[in-house]
């Protein structure tokens, strides 16, 4: 009875409760009473905010377990933070079920309204601060909290700033809230790299008055991570030590690896070996984790013998389980033994290191870039260069030193040309001096590593096919004992260049790195000189068409003889390399001079691209040991004065200068420095040089080619060895052109490239010559230097427009366009030229009704015409008005095709023309030659010609085109149909690195649009209208980028060459 007496009183008393939790739950929002703040509270946290804990608990624990950090580097805070960087490794986990479930309990349980005044309390402060609360729900601090986390954890970091801030100045009356919201706050900040407002907030945080455990951590954690992105490492270990004693599980582990990061930083190496001994006695962190901690352990090793250092991580490279990480465990064994200074086994562990990976990823590409290092140091460029271009594209735009290492990266494309001809030129010298039976052992331990190399390539591709097969399940024997022991590739083990797969496979390699690429001289170099001085002679085109017939067949070759040449290009036989040994005077005297070139380019390329100035001191001292009358003595000094000048060393400078002006005194050199102020001015001389160019270029913007002439003849007395000295040159040519000299002209460009063959002009320069010696003619453009005397004025009449913004054009051959005349107002007549134009559209177009609208901005006038639906229909007007015979443009007017609403950018933002044609340039620079000849002359130039154009415009010469007059898409019809006079191409504009103007680029081919039945010529002319008035053009939208023409800008329909009749 008593029992039951109990479950009654029970079940009476649930029901009590149930039925005063649902009056208070109606009355909650209305009323704020003790009862109702207490059940809200109850609510809050047992139904929504318990669900949105759960989940943030649970994805967060899985965030951190899984989260690959990035060991290569100082690692994050905490996983979180890699979301900001969009090239880390990215977390997994999504928290917006938290975020819903927080704003839910924001939504449905805040408790805004004030509760019931008491007038006895009036005067009570706390009263009066209880009565300024902004929320009364006692818990729903808790769900702010909860989404500002969520939203960090999700990589909302800004929106996670601004929830923090809000609760910190919304609960005001919660100073522990307040205080771990700041320091989430300032975490926020710390993960978007705010640094100086994240230490605003945490120096005002008092720790001392922190009392619970978790913000403790927190503030620490926050403390640490603001130390460490500012690279004060030693500030950092203290408080990230005491936030790693707040911290569990794989967050804990993954502060101590950090820990062993920053220790190793400060070369605290025994601290940093027991940090990282930390994680891998943890038993919660992963088997990448412990693995790479292990190998970080490698690095910091201090004891003085490595060798148990080494076994320890050889003991590793047995199990399966660390295959994919025996690129790791073969660099820190590298490490090892580099960092006691053994560079012969630190190099054979990289070189490991390198060919075991098989993730081909940056672990791989720190072993090539180490390998490289050593190999640079040690001068052996030709293997330091495959070393670098594949490690380089690998590593993170952050990695240190990266610019250094792309610099070198490219330098040694050409430096490894030189070192490979020395020391294979050193090699077979050496060989040649040994006796035949010496000479013939070094060959026969040559020809057997080969074969033992391709047998275990062999074998290594067998295994390697065999253990693909299995993994696949494909055995066809099921694991029967019939199955044979080894299996073969579908190919053979012939010699490389006798097995066709693996040659096609080679060569496929070979042009996925470098390119396509002819078979010649210094194939790395892309952009190189192609031309002989012999081409500019008019006899030398005759020359080349044919020669006389060999009159004495090929002999039958007897089958010994073919043996022997078979023999001698098979690496397997001696005949192969006593073949390439230089046994007669002859061939040991071209293989010293071959050593001679190699060692003069590598130092001044050592010099000149690197800076390296120990490492090319090296290379000229062997030269001038080795070869002391070598033919390079004079630059060579020369360049070691420089050397000198440049470090600071006078008097080494000094006895340089002696040397070549009492030993040289006749030359070049040798007069320059006589001058006893030469070093001063060498000093002054890239500010000197730069005005002396600004202003003969200025010169020949205004014709004066007497200036033009002095400015060069001024450089060439006083800076005879300067770098500008080319476009100086290039100057003066173009100088002749206006003053119909073609004789000075020719003579000039032929002594820049006799001087210079490698200059960037050079290109234009031989095509020039070419042409002139097939008997064309120089076009001087009625003797001014027209290209400079518009392109740059801005279009706008608005005199206190400031800077101008960049704009932004569009190329679309669909767009609509118009054709702008544009012409020096001094010059040509507006109203003229507006009357011819409309009169020949009045002739020639029946249906076709075209405005025409006259601009001017100063000096520069134009005349707008338009509109046409797209590039080809404005060609065609093209083609129509070149072909009349009784409308011609006036001297001085230039066609410029544009879209529309490329034009009305230019207007509305004030640009000039030459921004659109600087733009045309960049997105579009072609062969440079391509403008200089028709293109059915440019089909029959010789290959060579075809292949230094292509090699300029695909690999960015320095050549870089400043006053161009290219269109948008330019005519492809044919010179006849050209009226457009073309003028000569102007120098760049001075800069601070003054460059070159080359011409504009030339269109390929491209078939002949067909007109459009609205262009029918009328045979009658009809009565001529009247031009409208100028009217403002209205802005378009701009259209989505679509494909490109298939002709290219550059020519404004000048069919024919701007220099060359």
């Amino acid at each position: 009875m008593a029992i039951r007496r109990s479950i009654r009183t029970i079940i009476a008393a649930v029901a009590v409760l149930v039925a005063v939790g649902a009056l208070v739950s109606c009355n909650a929002r209305k009323k704020n009473t003790a009862a109702a703040r207490q059940y809200t509270a109850f609510i809050t946290r047992y139904n929504i905010y318990y669900n949105g804990d759960r989940h943030y608990v649970e994805t967060l624990e899985e965030m951190e377990k899984a989260y690959e950090d990035d060991y290569t580097d100082i690692i994050y805070v905490h996983p979180a933070e890699a979301k900001q960087n969009p090239k880390a490794p990215q977390p997994s986990g999504d928290f917006n079920r938290s975020i819903e479930k927080a704003q839910k309990a924001i939504q449905l349980r805040s408790i805004t309204k004030k509760p019931p005044k008491s007038s006895g309390k009036r005067n009570d402060p706390e009263y009066k601060k209880w009565m300024r609360r902004e929320e009364y729900n006692p818990f729903l601090h808790n769900a702010w909290l909860m989404m500002g986390r969520s939203q960090y954890m999700n990589g909302d970091f800004s929106g996670a700033a601004s929830t923090f801030f809000y609760i910190s100045k919304h609960f005001w009356w919660l100073p522990k809230t307040v205080t771990e919201a700041q320091l989430w706050q300032a975490r926020s900040y710390l993960a978007m790299d705010w640094l100086y407002e994240a230490e605003t907030i945490i120096v005002r945080v008092k720790p001392e008055e922190i009392t619970d455990g978790k913000v403790t951590g927190l503030y620490n954690l926050d403390l640490a991570e603001l130390n460490i992105r500012r690279h004060n490492y030693a500030e950092a270990v203290e408080p990230l030590r005491l936030a790693i004693k707040h911290a569990s599980g794989a967050q804990k582990t993954r502060l101590w690896f950090l820990m062993g990061q920053v220790l190793s930083r400060l070369d605290r190496k025994s601290e940093a070996y027991k940090a990282y001994g930390k994680v891998g006695g943890a038993s919660g962190a992963t088997y990448r984790t412990r693995f790479n901690a292990r190998i970080k352990q490698s690095e910091v090793y201090t004891g003085s013998n490595v060798e148990p250092e080494v076994k320890a991580l050889r003991r590793m490279t047995r199990y399966d389980r660390n295959k994919e990480y025996l690129d790791q465990i073969y660099y820190a064994i590298g490490n090892l033994y580099l960092s006691r200074g053994d560079t012969t086994r630190a190099e054979a562990n990289y070189i490991l290191a390198a060919e075991k990976s098989t993730r081909n990823g940056i672990d791989k590409a720190l072993a090539q870039v180490k390998l490289g290092g050593l190999y640079y140091k040690q001068h052996k460029y030709e293997l330091a260069q495959p070393c670098y271009s594949e490690a380089v594209p690998q590593l993170p735009d952050n990695f240190p030193g990266l610019d250094t290492l792309k610099r070198r990266s490219d330098v040694l494309d050409e430096l490894a040309v030189y070192s490979q001809n020395v020391n294979l030129q050193d090699s077979l010298l050496r060989l040649s001096a040994m006796d035949e039976d010496r000479r013939n052992a070094v060959i026969d331990r040559i020809i057997a590593e080969l074969v033992k190399k391709e047998k275990e390539e062999a074998e290594a591709a067998r295994r390697e096919e065999f253990k693909s097969k299995q993994e696949s399940g494909n055995d066809p024997y099921m694991g029967q004992s019939s199955a044979p022991q080894s299996y073969t590739l579908n190919t053979d083990d012939s010699w490389y260049f006798y097995n066709t797969a693996t040659r096609n496979a080679g060569k496929t390699e070979f042009q996925r790195r470098w390119g396509a690429r002819k078979l010649e001289d210094n194939w790395r170099r892309r952009n190189k000189t192609s031309f002989a001085m012999s081409d500019f002679d008019s006899s030398s085109a005759a020359d080349e068409e044919g020669g006389e017939p060999s009159e004495n067949p090929v002999d039958t070759i007897s089958p010994e003889e073919k043996e022997k040449q078979e023999k001698a290009e098979n690496p397997h036989y001696r005949e192969y390399y006593l073949k390439q040994i230089p046994f007669s005077d002859a061939d040991k005297a071209v293989a010293h001079d071959v050593i001679q070139e190699g060692l003069f380019n590598m130092g001044v390329i050592l010099k000149d691209k690197l800076n390296d100035f120990d490492a090319a001191m090296e290379e000229f001292d062997r030269l001038l040991v080795d070869y002391p009358d070598n033919v390079y003595r004079l630059e060579t000094y020369y360049n070691i004065y420089l050397m000198f000048v440049r470090t600071g060393n006078d008097s080494m400078a000094e006895r340089y200068r002696q040397m070549i002006v009492n030993g040289f005194k006749d030359s070049k050199y040798g007069e320059a420095l006589r001058n006893p102020d030469y070093i001063n001015n060498l000093r002054q001389m890239d500010a000197v040089q730069e005005k002396i160019y600004e202003d003969t270029y200025e010169a020949y913007m205004v014709n004066n080619n007497e200036a033009v002439h002095s400015g060069y003849q001024r450089m060439a007395d006083e800076f005879p060895m300067s770098k500008l000295m080319p476009k100086f040159m290039f100057l003066d040519a173009l100088a002749y052109v206006t003053e119909n000299n073609p004789e000075q002209f020719n003579a000039t460009l032929r002594t820049m490239l006799e001087r210079y063959p490698d200059t960037d002009v050079a290109p234009i320069a031989s095509a020039w010559l070419k042409g002139m010696a097939a008997g064309r003619q120089l076009h001087t453009g009625g003797g001014t230097n027209m290209r400079g005397m518009l392109w740059d004025i801005s279009l706008t009449n608005d005199t206190t427009a400031g800077e101008k913004d960049a704009i932004k054009f569009t190329l679309n051959e669909s767009d609509p366009q118009v054709l702008v005349m544009v012409f020096p107002t001094d010059a040509v007549s507006s109203n003229s030229l507006l009357f011819d134009i409309a009169r020949h559209n009045f002739r020639s177009f029946v249906v076709k009704d075209f405005d025409l609208e006259q601009m001017n901005f100063g000096r520069l006038g134009m005349i707008v015409i338009g509109p046409f639906e797209n590039l080809d229909e404005l060609n065609h007007y093209r083609r129509v008005m070149a072909a009349s015979t009784e409308f011609r443009l006036p001297d001085g007017v230039r066609p410029v095709p544009i879209s529309r609403s490329n034009f009305d950018a230019l207007l509305q933002s004030g640009g000039t023309l030459d921004d659109y044609f600087r733009f045309l340039q960049e997105q579009n620079y072609q062969d440079a030659q391509s403008e200089l000849l028709p293109y059915h002359e440019i089909q029959t130039l010789p290959e060579a010609e075809a292949e230094a154009a292509e090699a300029t415009s695909a690999e960015g010469s320095e050549i870089v085109p400043e006053h161009s007059e290219s269109s948008e898409g330019a005519s492809a019809s044919s010179s006849s149909e050209s009226s457009d006079e073309a003028q000569p191409a102007a120098p760049t504009t001075p800069a601070s690195q003054p460059a070159t103007t080359t011409p504009t680029t030339k269109p390929a081919p491209k078939p002949e649009a067909k007109p459009k039945p609205e262009f029918e010529p009328k045979p009658e002319p009809k009565p001529e209208a009247k031009p409208k008035p100028e009217a403002k053009p209205k802005p378009e939208a701009k259209p989505k980028p679509k494909p490109r023409p298939a002709y290219d800008p550059g020519s404004e329909g000048d069919e024919d060459d701007p220099l060359l009749n």
